[in-house]
């Protein structure tokens, strides 16, 4: 067993995560001189409330020894946390005291803030050095902690803002957003509200102040700031009214469209920030450069940032770990004169796939984002209203499908990306509200409707309404799951145009068989060459040459025979178009 030296006195705490300690059943012994025996009482001294000691020491046992020989006597404990291998260890003097801070330090590491009474098992081992020789007594006892924490609640409201202040604290509308963890272990809450007309004045409850007003009018539970009724502060400190000179009540002037509000409950500390969503947010690093380009634009529906305060950029990868942030304009500015701190940078993990983000001047680091670089592109959703995002790993498959009232929500039509990059196209009849998803067979992942109009817009993963029903007819459909947009062409013509039709000024229209889901005609050709093409135009709607087998757009012109023909074509895919021709 290794050889420790102790000293009468305070010691500093160590905690340990294994049971990694002095053998306690160890005997102590130099030989070789007669063994003697000591006898210890440990005695209890009640449960100790932290919250009243004001002394740097505290007394946590009353110990006493019987020898009858002059001796040098220690303490040591070790105290046990819930979790088995969890446990802290520190000196005692001859007095049964430690330093305070050791004792919060030690409750606090193996069992959080919580202020109620811990019991806490320990093992006490009195030390005697008499006679060359050092003789161990030791015993076990129970240690009442009551750990000094102020109160904190589940759950915290906003009373008063953009609400009747009676009605905001009966709704308890305006909810305070937490990690979920302990309270103690996490004391931060956060929320974002909308500000009202004019100057925007608020208190801030728990249950039990809401409770209070709503039960009995009782106002005074409601926490109020320090620095006196209507301050206009943005950080200070908060109280319950009752401990206030005042009503306490916050107040921030007109002018901002949000407002957010952190409160930290283990300080009694809260932070007020007037936001404005800016209108543009821009991505910084990953597959671009650190500098103020203003290249990688996230995408946004065309509804006001307050109505859809979501905003999406989808990047390719690089097939190796990318760390980024983003920006607003003047956060990508700053950076131009090498200001960095502006930038948002994730609250969690750098490499965790959703969280909340802040400015980097809040937080304690940069705190880039960070992906793998093993998915072939990442869709990076940020929403402005609450601090949120997520990264979406991407890998796009040749296909999505469109799905929706003309087949009786049953029959999946494919859309073909060539490039496998989210880009996909196909030409169906469309007849009432529709949806798109990427598997045939299932509705997971689906994407659905955020804004626009019957012919384009944005989407959304999941939540939303489907997409708006254009009217009955034959479109062009283009989705671009990377941008989360769609947008649709209506096909009024598809027509038959070349020398073989006359000339190519003139064309001869088929008809759309909805039942057969082709195009036909029959008709008179000439001995000549010709194409199919869409609207009247070559917009490049629809411009199918090449062969009636295989039909491509910007396929070559095809020759025929004179004839009378009858002709059915079929445009769905790219690969898939083709016509059936018969001659009559």
């Amino acid at each position: 067993m290794k050889k420790v030296l102790y000293v009468i006195g305070l010691a500093l705490l160590a905690v340990s995560c294994t049971d990694d300690y002095t053998d306690w059943a160890s005997p102590f012994k130099n030989d070789p001189e007669a063994a003697k025996s000591v006898t210890m009482n440990i005695g209890s001294v009640g449960t100790i409330d932290l919250a009243t000691v004001t002394t740097e020491t505290v007394k946590i046992l009353s110990p006493s020894i019987e020898i009858d020989d002059e001796a040098e006597i220690t303490y040591q404990a070790k105290i046990y946390g819930p979790e088995e291998g969890k446990n802290a260890e520190f000196e005692i003097d001859s007095e049964g005291c430690i330093l305070t801070s050791v004792l919060e330090d030690a409750v606090y590491s193996l069992y959080g803030r919580r202020p109620v009474t811990r019991n806490i098992p320990m093992d006490v081992v009195g030390l005697v050095k008499v006679g060359g020789q050092t003789l161990k007594a030791m015993g076990s006892t129970t240690l009442s902690v009551i750990p000094n924490t102020p109160q904190i609640s589940e759950n915290y409201y906003i009373v008063g803002g953009p609400n009747d202040w009676a009605g905001s604290a009966a709704s308890k509308e305006l909810k305070f957003q937490h990690s979920g963890k302990d309270v103690y272990e996490d004391p931060v809450f956060t929320i974002i509200f909308n500000a009202p007309d004019g100057d925007c004045w608020f208190a801030i409850g728990d249950d039990e102040a809401c409770d209070a007003i709503a039960n009995n009018n009782d106002w005074s539970k409601l926490f109020g700031t320090t620095k006196g009724n209507g301050n206009t502060d943005l950080t200070g400190s908060l109280d319950r009214r009752y401990n206030l000179s005042d009503d306490g009540s916050f107040c921030v002037p007109a002018g901002n469209k949000l407002i957010k509000v952190t409160l930290n409950m283990m300080d009694y500390a809260y932070t007020i920030e007037p936001l404005n969503i800016a209108e543009n947010y821009y991505l910084i690093g990953g597959p671009g450069e650190w500098n103020n380009s203003k290249d990688q634009k996230f995408s946004h529906s065309d509804k006001s940032v307050f109505d859809d305060p979501v905003f999406t950029y989808t990047f390719a990868s690089t097939g190796s770990e990318m760390w980024f942030a983003f920006g607003d304009d003047e956060a990508i500015d700053a950076v131009g004169e090498g200001v960095w701190n502006k930038l948002f940078g994730t609250k969690d993990d750098s490499k965790d796939l959703s969280g909340s983000f802040d400015r980097r001047y809040n937080l304690d680091g940069d705190h880039s984002f960070c992906v793998d670089g093993q998915a072939k592109y990442y869709r990076f959703s940020v929403n402005m209203m609450d601090f949120t995002y997520t990264i979406t790993p991407l890998n796009f498959g040749e296909f999505y499908y469109e799905i929706g009232n003309e087949g009786g929500w049953s029959t999946a039509h494919a859309l073909y990306s060539a490039n496998s990059d989210g880009k996909y196209q196909g030409y169906y009849w469309l007849d009432g509200e529709y949806k798109f998803k990427p598997n045939a067979d299932n509705w997971d992942n689906d994407l659905e409707y955020v804004s626009g109009d019957a012919m384009g817009g944005t989407l959304t993963d999941g939540g939303g309404p489907n997409c708006p029903d254009p009217g009955a007819g034959f479109y062009r459909i283009d989705l671009d799951v990377a941008a989360m947009t769609f947008a649709l062409k209506k096909i009024e013509y598809v027509s038959i145009i070349g020398t073989a039709n006359g000339n190519w000024d003139t064309d001869t229209d088929l008809t759309y068989n909805k039942d057969e889901g082709c195009w036909e005609v029959t008709c008179d050709l000439n001995a000549g060459e010709m194409k199919f093409r869409g609207n009247h135009n070559w917009d490049g709607d629809v411009d199918l040459g090449g062969s009636f087998d295989s039909l491509v757009h910007g396929g070559s012109n095809i020759a025929v025979e004179a004839g009378n023909y009858t002709i059915k074509l079929y445009i769905s895919i790219a690969g898939k178009h083709h016509a059936v021709v018969k001659k009559n």
